[in-house]
């Protein structure tokens, strides 16, 4: 455990350092706050009111409005005839660096600057070759010359050019042009391994200084600011910046793939598929197809983080035959072809990337994030490593090697890279942000069992970490023995003390909206406490959620963490435990009804490219009713089975027939007409239906069922003109009515009966419930009729709630009814049943457990009173009163260990309160046999 005085010292000088305040780290001030309110990508940007008024000024020359108008991205095709370069100018804006780099007409150092962006450095170091020397002395051109040079592994040469340029700058008149050569040069500079950290701060100060005193309309100032903030994890302050550089230029195409790549990163997908579409706007603009190829990048990106590497790889290979040699996407490539484990096409791409960046470490940079983030741990730290070596002077390599040692639980590795990384950048905010955590890590306490590493802040927080251990052991023992696998080291459970300090450990950032993750041999989680949104999100049963997440650990190393995403949460979410709640059954139901359930296929996109609003928390319960049914049908050695082939690297595809002996189709055949067997048993496909049975009391009354019959008549002949309708037609109209569509030929898909209206009352109530005693619609209509009127709680209706709750299991209502009536009888003992299934569905609410504590207590079943108060306790930990219910259960069931945990727990709580220690010194007597 590091001293105080260490820990004293590191905070000084991060502050000192201007890296960022720790105490705005842990709680955002309220600009913060606004800030990351706002939209990371706008839907849409106008030109801000006073670059229209700069613009439109009366006395502006043609020539002069037009070249403010291509600074602002504005422009019109009049305009880019304006001048020689103007289209290159707009170009350069744009981003369409292809349009720039054989363009005679551009300047040589944009030219230059726009073939080092393809990946053609060589060419830019040639062309700049040709520059007469008073062209090649500009600070521009230097500028220029030191890019390219970096760009191809020449570092000494690029510090030395870059040095050059910042000191031309410097004995120049200061100008706009000027400057920005200077903060380039400067950034190049880092960038190569020479300058120093500080030179952050000098790069924002210059940048300031051009923005007030040269030219407050100028995007380039900005677009530089925001940048070299998101490059240092600052997006707090990044962002803004960048949406003030579109503010002055809605063209920009770099500060929309900014944007665009973070909202990728950081899993805004709408807000990615926003900055790429209107990159793909401007691209239009210009000359091409409107295929920008920053959209394709980041459209590539988000598709890797939404584990869909085929299609990052359908984009990128497109986007590279159209730009072969594009840095970018070569890199992006290898992090594709590595998490898709092919390590000769990984090894390609790295390979096509350095002949276009010699020595560079983008690739495998690349490559370490993508691995990492798919909890390839080894390979990735491999690859980090090899970044590191070919860039010791970069931090961005160790920020991301120190991040996936504290996913990996290897802290004292995260320490040595974080560490590194701080001295390299101190001003990188996620590395300090990160850096900070581990700090505060070191001095948490540190429990240890068979299987488990538990940590946890010192003070109060022990009133949950110290009833952990034991639970923790018996959940071990059942899923080890259920997956017939058990991790070859301890799984580390970090015990968070708030919500930042979990989205910290988690992500290296505070902006994650859960309460635990899991990364394979590190599970963190929250406390579950009431308190401040910004800093608890309120309790839960830590251990339900712990079955889930350690499921995941228990998975992801038995199959070396190549499991199908959909089935490594089936699997966690099939072992939690617990039943489906009632909306749940509804929603599988009436998809299953309307032939709506994923495929095998289906259901791993639903995950990571949801086409409609709840498909991907419909995945989740589908894919563990699928886990259920793949027990039940080949029992519970067939997932083992399964996981032993994708711990050899079998695709899905072919991993399932193998384990199970059935195609993937046939799987999928099995399970509809197993599911539909569930529903009706759930009570959710009743047969006769309600309409059905409406039909019935149509039938009786004459009106009603010559309506019925006219209606019928009509159906039939809506069904002959759908049929008729495609007899003749070609092949090559609608859809609807193609010869080759045998869809309308299916029942399923004709129209349906438009019933007439028909109101059942209670005598016709009365005889269908007769002729159908346990039809679960009608149990549940006579019993809303009657709690309408407010009948009394007799037998009569104490047996319709019975009834209705066996033919409709998965429905709590009935049981929160008869517990409460049986309460209010003073029955407790008739109505703990009900209070259990009612306390099985409860996720973030003691009051069942409870109120079963009580009433077992009352009813003389002292373990059922502690398993819940136990549950209740787990729920609600900082509560006394739980704990104070909770102790005597302990006691009484003769769980005095479990009784002293609980006293010593109240007096963390309520520490000036004298009558717990007497308690506990009763307690150790019996204890000690006194």
């Amino acid at each position: 455990m590091r001293s105080d005085s260490s820990r004293g010292k590191r905070f000084r000088r991060l502050a000192a350092s201007g890296v960022v305040a720790i105490v705005a780290m842990v709680i955002p001030s309220e600009a913060a706050k606004a800030r990351q309110s706002a939209a990371l990508v706008p839907d849409a940007v106008s030109p801000r009111s006073t670059v229209v008024d700069a613009i439109v000024a009366e006395w502006l020359t043609p020539a002069e409005r037009s070249a403010l108008r291509i600074r602002h991205g504005t422009w019109s095709p009049k305009d880019l005839e304006s001048t020689p370069d103007a289209t290159a100018q707009a170009a350069m804006g744009a981003g369409r660096w292809d349009l720039v780099a054989d363009d005679s007409r551009a300047s040589l150092a944009m030219r230059a600057t726009a073939m080092v962006r393809l990946g053609r450095g060589l060419d830019a170091l040639a062309l700049l070759e040709t520059a007469t020397p008073d062209v090649a002395a500009a600070p521009r051109m230097m500028v220029a010359r030191a890019r390219a040079l970096h760009a191809l592994g020449r570092l000494d040469e690029a510090v030395i050019e870059a040095d050059l340029a910042i000191a031309a700058a410097a004995k120049a008149v200061p100008t706009m042009a000027g400057e920005l050569a200077a903060v380039e040069a400067l950034r190049i500079r880092l960038a190569a391994g020479g300058g120093a950290p500080d030179d952050f701060e000098r790069m924002l100060d210059r940048l300031s200084a051009a923005r007030n005193g040269l030219d407050r309309l100028d995007p380039d100032p900005r677009l530089i600011e925001g940048l070299l903030l998101l490059e240092r994890g600052n997006a707090a302050e990044g962002v803004p910046t960048l949406h003030e550089t579109l503010g002055h230029d809605p063209r920009r195409a770099e500060a929309w793939h900014a944007l665009g790549r973070l909202a990728a990163m950081t899993f805004d997908f709408d807000g990615a598929e926003r900055a790429a579409d209107a990159l793909d706007r401007i691209a239009a603009t210009m000359n091409g197809d409107g295929r920008h190829p920053l959209a394709t990048l980041i459209r590539a990106r988000g598709a890797l983080v939404q584990n869909d590497p085929d299609l990052a790889a359908e984009l990128l290979d497109d986007l590279l035959q159209r730009h072969p040699t594009l840095p970018d996407a070569l890199a992006l490539r290898a992090g594709v072809a590595a998490v898709r484990y092919d390590t000769g096409d990984e090894s390609e791409w790295l390979t096509r990337l350095e002949q276009v960046e010699p020595g560079s470490g983008r690739g495998y940079l690349e490559v370490g994030g993508a691995l990492s983030f798919d909890r390839q741990y080894e390979a990735a730290a491999k690859a980090l490593s090899e970044a590191i070596r070919r860039g010791p002077h970069l931090a961005e390599p160790q920020v991301e090697l120190g991040l996936l040692e504290m996913q990996a639980a290897r802290d004292d590795r995260a320490m040595a890279a974080l560490q590194a990384a701080v001295a390299l950048d101190p001003y990188h905010k996620r590395a300090a942000f990160s850096l900070f955590l581990l700090e505060e890590l070191d001095t948490f306490e540190e429990v240890e069992s068979a299987n488990f590493i538990l940590r946890y802040r010192p003070g109060l927080d022990e009133v949950v970490a110290s009833g952990m251990l034991g639970p923790l052991e018996s959940m071990h023992a059942d899923l080890a023995e259920r997956f017939r696998h058990a991790p070859d080291r301890k799984t580390v459970i970090e015990l968070m003390p708030d919500h930042q300090f979990f989205a910290v450990r988690i992500t290296g950032m505070p902006a994650i909206h859960t309460i635990a993750a899991c990364t394979g041999p590190l599970i963190a989680i929250e406390v579950p406490r009431v308190g401040s949104p910004q800093k608890h999100l309120g309790i839960f049963d830590w251990l339900r959620v712990l079955r889930h997440e350690y499921a995941h650990t228990i998975t992801l190393s038995q199959t070396r963490n190549r499991i199908p995403h959909w089935l490594t949460e089936a699997a966690a979410v099939s072992i939690e435990g617990v039943p489906r709640t009632y909306g749940t059954c509804g929603e599988l139901a009436g998809r299953w009804r309307k032939g709506d359930l994923f495929d095998l296929d289906e259901i791993n996109f639903a995950f990571v490219r949801p086409k409609r609003p709840g498909d991907r928390s419909m995945a989740y319960a589908q894919g563990a009713w699928m886990v259920e049914f793949m027990n039940e049908r080949w029992g519970d050695q067939a997932l083992v089975d399964l996981m032993a082939l994708y711990f050899e690297g079998v695709q899905e595809k072919d991993a399932i027939p193998e384990a199970l002996g059935v195609e993937r189709d046939e799987f999928h055949a099995a399970f509809l007409e197993w599911a539909g067997i569930q529903i009706a048993g759930w009570g959710l496909d009743p047969q006769p239906s309600l309409d059905e049975l409406g039909d019935l009391v149509r039938d009786r009354d004459p009106s009603q069922s010559r309506a019925l019959e006219v209606a019928r008549r009509e159906r039939l002949a809506r069904i002959s003109a759908m049929v008729a309708g495609g007899i003749g037609e070609p092949a090559t109209t609608s859809e609807r009515s193609d010869p080759q569509d045998r869809s309308r030929f299916r029942a399923e898909d004709w129209p349906g009966l438009k019933r007439p209206p028909v109101e059942i009352d209670d005598d016709d109530l009365v005889m269908l419930l007769e002729e159908n005693p346990a039809h679960p619609d009608l149990l549940e209509l006579v019993i809303r009729r009657q709690l309408r009127d407010e009948a009394p709680m007799d037998d009569r209706m104490v047996d319709l709630l019975d009834r209705y709750a066996a033919a409709r299991p998965v429905d709590p209502h009935p049981h929160r009814i008869l517990a409460r009536h049986h309460l209010d009888a003073g029955q407790g003992d008739e109505a703990i049943a009900h209070l259990i299934e009612l306390d099985l569905r409860s996720d973030k609410d003691p009051t069942f457990a409870l109120e079963i504590a009580r009433q077992a207590r009352r009813s003389g079943e002292p373990s059922l009173a502690f398993e819940a108060a136990e549950r209740a306790a787990r729920m609600n930990a900082y509560d006394p009163a739980t704990r104070e219910l909770a102790a005597a259960c302990a006691i009484e069931a003769r769980r005095l260990e479990d009784a002293r945990r609980h006293i010593v727990a109240l007096g963390l709580l309520e520490p000036e309160q004298p009558r717990h220690a007497k308690r506990l010194q009763a307690v150790d007597r019996l204890l000690s046999g006194g």
